[in-house]
């Protein structure tokens, strides 16, 4: 044990702890980064010396001299929506299984993410998961020069340096259109995020192109921008660009929008939620299953999702050869009352 002249403490080194469990200094490291097995025996000898002698691990030693933080940031530009919020705990308990701890950045606009990312990569984290948000070729150059590992999880980016798994955004447009059709609708409508980002402008690619291959080639568009509150506005204003006929069936890029819609349809105009009106979303948050709303919704598969993160990462952190690219995985509806 050494003694801080400053503070007068007694400072535990892993050396007295291995003496006091009678196992190497190395079998301690192991214990404490988890990098390696070593027998439940010899780890609960080694925690239970570190209890005894009030013994803390310097991390930041620990990281200097093996070149890793055990840090993975994800980085994300959308937490108001609770379907990241919940993402958020998968993927920390994720980070978790694999040794490692989470540090989380959100930043407030897209266009700040370049910025937030240099800044992420100057803690030297072993990896990064991007959510849902495109990263400019520039700071595509800066990943593949300092070979840190990136992921960008629900939204497609093809490229074999990194890699990014999504749900299939046209096939789930697709099977919402069909749904509808097969529902008897007849006039539809739809309320987009962003148009000219990826995942909204793909789901309303899959979304018109099978309406038109059932014979239906008019589709109402409003944009909105993910919230509530865009979604009670969307859907007025689309009322209003129709000439004061809704279309019998509405199809919104996330779950927010939709229950803001719904909301206005009921209580602003009167009309009934799915005879008047039928709405399908996006996420199946869990509010999509309050009696208020009930909405049928798009559920995207993100254990799955998950879990191909934590492979690739699992096989970069640990040196086994794997390629980037990209996964897309189907989504499944969960059917309520909306439609």
């Amino acid at each position: 044990m050494k003694l801080d002249d400053k503070n007068k403490k007694i400072s535990v080194t892993s050396k007295d702890v291995a003496n006091y469990a009678k196992v190497s200094q190395a079998t301690v490291s192991r214990v404490f980064s988890r990098q390696s097995y070593v027998k439940e025996e010899t780890v609960k000898r080694v925690m239970d010396a570190a209890r005894a002698l009030g013994y803390t691990p310097n991390l930041i030693a620990r990281s200097l001299n093996s070149r890793q933080t055990d840090l993975i940031a994800v980085v994300t530009v959308h937490f108001d929506n609770p379907f990241y919020q919940t993402l958020i705990t998968k993927l920390s308990e994720m980070i978790s299984a694999l040794g490692k701890q989470m540090l989380f950045i959100q930043s407030p606009f897209e266009s700040d993410l370049d910025e937030i990312l240099d800044r992420v990569l100057q803690y030297q984290v072993d990896g990064v998961v991007v959510l849902s948000a495109a990263i400019s070729s520039q700071m595509v150059d800066k990943f593949i020069q300092i070979k840190s590992p990136l992921v960008i999880f629900n939204k497609q980016f093809d490229s074999r340096y990194f890699f990014s798994v999504c749900s299939d955004n046209v096939d789930s447009g697709a099977m919402v259109a069909e749904f509808f059709v097969e529902q008897g609708y007849e006039s539809f409508g739809y309320i987009s995020g962003d148009m000219l980002k990826q995942t909204s402008g793909n789901r309303y690619k899959g979304y018109t192109q099978q309406l038109a291959k059932r014979g239906y080639h008019k589709c109402s568009v409003v944009n909105g921008d993910y919230s509530y509150q865009s979604g009670y506005e969307a859907i007025l204003k689309m009322k209003k660009q129709e000439g004061g006929i809704l279309p019998q069936a509405v199809f919104c890029a996330n779950d927010l929008m939709a229950f803001g819609a719904m909301d206005a349809v009921r209580h602003e105009l009167g009309l009934r939620i799915p005879q008047d009106v039928a709405f399908v979303g996006f996420d199946d948050l869990e509010q999509s299953s309050w009696e208020g709303y009930q909405l049928t919704s798009v559920a995207q598969p993100v254990d799955e999702m998950v879990e191909y993160t934590k492979n690739y990462l699992y096989k970069k952190l640990n040196s086994i050869e794997t390629s980037g690219g990209y996964v897309l995985l189907k989504c499944n509806m969960v059917k309520r009352n909306s439609a």
